[in-house]
C-alpha cells in the first residue's frame, strides 16, 4: 500500500464533497433568485419583504474613491506588494504578493426605480459587488499611491524597482444597480437588510441578467469539479491499495 497515494486519494474526495456542498448552496442563491418577486416601493413602508429592486443609485453626500478620485456611495480597495524569496531548498525564486493596505467605506445612498431603496447603518448593509474603477501595477516609487511603502533602507533598497498592485471597485452615482434581498420599513422609508439565514442578499452594479447567470454558472462549475475530483480520488485509492 502506498501511504501518499493514499493520502492524496482521501485530500481529492475530501475537496470533491467539498465542492459538492458549495454547488448546492450556490444552485440554492440560484433559486431564490429566480424565484424573488419584483418590488414596487411605492406602496407605504410597512413591515418587511423580500424580493428583486432595479434602480439609479441617488447620494445626497458622495464620498471619493481613493485611487481614481471618483465620487461613490461605496469603495473598496486594496494594495499588494510583490515579495521575492529565494527557496534555500531549490535555490529558485518565489513570488508572493503581501497586501499592505485595504479599506473600505460607504454613504447612505438610495436606489430610485420603482419607489426608492435605501441603504445605510439603519438597516446593516447588504454585500456591496462594485464595479472596477482601478486596477494597476505600479513602479514608480515617487508615485503617492505606493510611497509610504517603499522600502529606503540601504542602497540594494533604493536602486530596486518596487512592484506594486492596486485594486478598487466602487458603486457611482448615477449607474444603475441592482439589489435582491429583504427590505424592511424604518421610520416611514423602505430600507435594504443584510439577508438573514438563507436569505441571499447583495447590491451590485451588475444587471440581474449577469447575477443570475454568475450564479448559476459557478454552481455548475463546482458540480463538474466535484465529480472530476471525486474520479480522480477513487482512482488514486485504487492504485494506492491494490
Amino acid at each position: 500500500m502506498n501511504t501518499g497515494e493514499l493520502i492524496a486519494g482521501i485530500v481529492l474526495i475530501a475537496l470533491s464533497i467539498l465542492f459538492y456542498f458549495s454547488s448546492r448552496a450556490r444552485k440554492s442563491q440560484a433559486a431564490v433568485i429566480d424565484s424573488a418577486p419584483a418590488l414596487n416601493l411605492n406602496q407605504p413602508a410597512q413591515g418587511r419583504l423580500y424580493g428583486k429592486f432595479q434602480g439609479v443609485i441617488v447620494a445626497d453626500q458622495p464620498i471619493m474613491t481613493p485611487y481614481s478620485s471618483q465620487s461613490s456611495v461605496a469603495w473598496s480597495a486594496y494594495l499588494q506588494r510583490e515579495k521575492r524569496e529565494i527557496d534555500d531548498d531549490t535555490s529558485s525564486t518565489r513570488t508572493e504578493w503581501e497586501t499592505v493596505w485595504s479599506k473600505s467605506a460607504s454613504a447612505p445612498f438610495r436606489l430610485r426605480g420603482a419607489g426608492e431603496l435605501w441603504f445605510d447603518e439603519r438597516g446593516g448593509l447588504p454585500p456591496i459587488d462594485g464595479r472596477s474603477t482601478f486596477n494597476e501595477n505600479i513602479h514608480d516609487r515617487d508615485n503617492p499611491i505606493i510611497a509610504p511603502y517603499v522600502s529606503t533602507r540601504g542602497l540594494l533598497a533604493k536602486l530596486s524597482r518596487p512592484s506594486f498592485h492596486a485594486v478598487e471597485t466602487a458603486l457611482l452615482p448615477g449607474e444603475q444597480a441592482f439589489f435582491v434581498g429583504p427590505v424592511e420599513a424604518v421610520n416611514g422609508y423602505w430600507v435594504a437588510r443584510r439577508g438573514k439565514g438563507k436569505e441571499y442578499s447583495v447590491v451590485t452594479w451588475k444587471s440581474e441578467q449577469d447575477v443570475r447567470r454568475n450564479v448559476h454558472g459557478s454552481g455548475t462549475l463546482q458540480v463538474a469539479l466535484s465529480g472530476i475530483l471525486l474520479v480522480a480520488g477513487i482512482i488514486v485509492l485504487i492504485m494506492a491499495l491494490s
